[in-house]
């Protein structure tokens, strides 16, 4: 009796995060289908399979919750984008991964799939979530915090790398990341309106940019 007991909570716990996982999936799939304004609260509890009193025990409000998807889906591609594990090179392996990213949704055979433009936010456009920042300070405050993280881990990549002689020295390494990520964005904004790009041609440009001049590393 004891073991059941201590095995209910956790349970519980699975079963309630499994339920607003159940939400965010559903609200994604809306969102990326119809936009973040026009699916009703109804419409996605319906998809989730789950009323409108289990949304509220997990989110205030519909605000919370474009909040939270917007986090999970920014959230996981930042993780998939972002190398970690070789300090060295961390940032050269990150800008490879974004190119290989963008290269992934504007080949041709992919962009014949597409139904919605911008799949590299997880369907969630990049558009609609600046027309949502500038209708709630809540979303544009949380964005810019997830942009801010960015930054932050960018710049610790082209610390690591310079002190590896990897990345050149005389630029500041939040400078570096503030530019890559303004360069993401701008990418993430071409891709949306199908802009033709060479992802690949880029992010060769970008890392010879980057890179310590062969026996100058020390500079």
């Amino acid at each position: 009796m004891p073991a059941r007991g201590r095995r209910r909570p956790r349970s519980r716990d699975l079963a309630k995060q499994q339920t607003r996982e159940a939400l965010l999936d559903a609200g994604l799939a809306q969102f990326a289908a119809q936009g973040l304004d026009a699916p009703s609260l109804d419409a996605i509890c319906a998809a989730a399979g789950f009323t409108r009193g289990a949304f509220y025990v997990h989110f205030r409000d519909r605000e919370d919750f474009v909040v939270a998807v917007m986090e999970r889906v920014l959230g996981a591609f930042m993780d998939a984008v972002i190398a970690t594990g070789d300090q060295a090179h961390d940032l050269e392996h990150t800008v490879t991964r974004f190119a290989d990213a963008i290269e992934a949704v504007t080949a041709p055979a992919a962009r014949a799939r597409r139904k919605t433009p911008g799949p590299l936010a997880g369907g969630v456009q990049l558009y609609r979530l600046l027309e949502a920042c500038a209708r709630s300070s809540t979303i544009r405050d949380r964005l810019v915090g997830l942009v801010q993280q960015t930054l932050g881990r960018l710049a610790q990549a082209a610390a690591a790398g310079q002190a590896a002689h990897t990345v050149r020295r005389d630029c500041d390494p939040r400078q570096v990341a503030t530019l890559l990520v303004m360069l993401g964005i701008g990418l993430l904004a071409a891709t949306e309106i199908e802009m033709p790009l060479d992802s690949q041609a880029g992010a060769a440009t970008v890392l010879i940019l980057l890179r310590a001049p062969v026996g100058r590393g020390a500079r």
